[in-house]
């Protein structure tokens, strides 16, 4: 679909984001995300679950040991020891990005790292749980991380709830309910008022990169991109080259020199946007299928399926790896027999 796209090219980035070869290149990374689900597939798949689980130890193990060497040098930085560190950054006050680009995504590796530790028994889970909390919280100050592991909880727990609320043990859903609630207004607490004084930010802060690019700027511009490109799609990786049309813009400013910007909205948006609601039907209907092969088997192993899909409702990147390593495992598990 390319040749009918129009492009607004990007100035001093590379020419990997030029137009075909930045979609190329998304293609392959998906293609990547892809062969690494069914290689972990084709290695899982003649291993029983117990086997299954030692592979997850090994993944959970190595994230851990990242998350406090990251906290060791979030420390180091915080006393004073080093004067800087690639696996941090300022934004109003010092915090932790591992490799991405802010914490944002970082958390939500640390949150993918505490899920892992309900693959399998181990006597110091509430500790490992603990830290991992305390990493997404105080230290990368993710945002969707917390609520990506509050939305984990609740998979857990929601048929506990759904019973107590048969008993008429409204107290504890009605508490539950406003904690959680309060949680989230509480952590959106930014996005909102920025949202709602939208065209006056825009104006005051037009250089702030945090503000025009990425979630904000992307609420305003994806939908419009949607609506006119509902069924193909723009075609994979011409956000960045197609965002600056003066018909999507409207008040937001351009991209700064340089910069490149997704909508932020995670995966399934951006197959929504590139691929258009051909692709984003497919996909889901690929995961609807392992979806019930999962829940036939009658051991609750479908709940990380839809963590593998609430990672790119919370802001992962369709092309991020880790997830599909999650769903290289769920594949191999669904042949499984019980």
């Amino acid at each position: 679909m390319n040749p009918f796209r129009d492009f607004f090219l990007l100035k001093s980035v590379s020419i990997l984001k030029r137009p075909y070869l930045i979609s190329l290149g998304r293609y392959l990374e998906l293609i990547s995300c892809v062969n690494l689900a069914t290689l972990v597939y084709l290695f899982l798949k003649d291993k029983t679950k117990q086997q299954i689980s030692v592979y997850i130890k090994y993944i959970f193990n190595f994230c851990l040991l990242f998350a406090l060497l990251n906290t060791i040098i979030f420390a180091l930085l915080k006393f004073n020891f080093i004067d800087e560190s690639n696996h941090l950054y300022y934004d109003h006050g010092i915090r932790l990005k591992g490799w991405y680009v802010e914490g944002g995504p970082y958390g939500l590796m640390v949150s993918f790292t505490f899920i892992l530790t309900f693959f399998y028994k181990n006597k110091y889970h509430i500790l490992s749980r603990f830290f991992l909390v305390f990493v997404v919280f105080f230290l990368a100050r993710s945002k969707a991380g917390i609520i990506l592991i509050i939305t984990w909880y609740i998979l857990i727990y929601y048929k506990i709830a759904y019973y107590k609320l048969r008993e008429l043990n409204i107290v504890v859903i009605i508490i539950g309910g406003l904690l959680v609630s309060l949680v989230i207004v509480k952590l959106g607490d930014g996005y909102i008022n920025d949202i709602v004084n939208v065209k006056r930010e825009m104006k005051e802060r037009p250089r702030d990169v945090n503000l025009v690019m990425g979630r904000i700027a992307g609420l305003f511009i994806f939908p419009k991109m949607v609506s006119e490109n509902p069924v193909f799609g723009i075609g994979l990786g011409n956000y960045p080259i197609m965002r600056n049309n003066p018909q999507y813009l409207g008040f937001i400013p351009r991209s700064p020199t340089g910069k490149t910007d997704a909508h932020g909205y995670g995966g399934l948006v951006q197959l929504l946007v590139d691929g258009g609601l051909v692709i984003l039907i497919l996909f889901l209907f690929i995961i609807y299928k392992l979806f019930i092969k999962l829940k036939n088997r009658g051991e609750d192993d479908e709940k990380y399926l839809l963590i593998f899909l609430f990672f790119f409702v919370f802001g992962v990147q369709i092309y991020f790896l880790y997830p599909w390593i999650l769903l290289g495992v769920l594949m191999s598990l669904s042949i499984k027999k019980v």
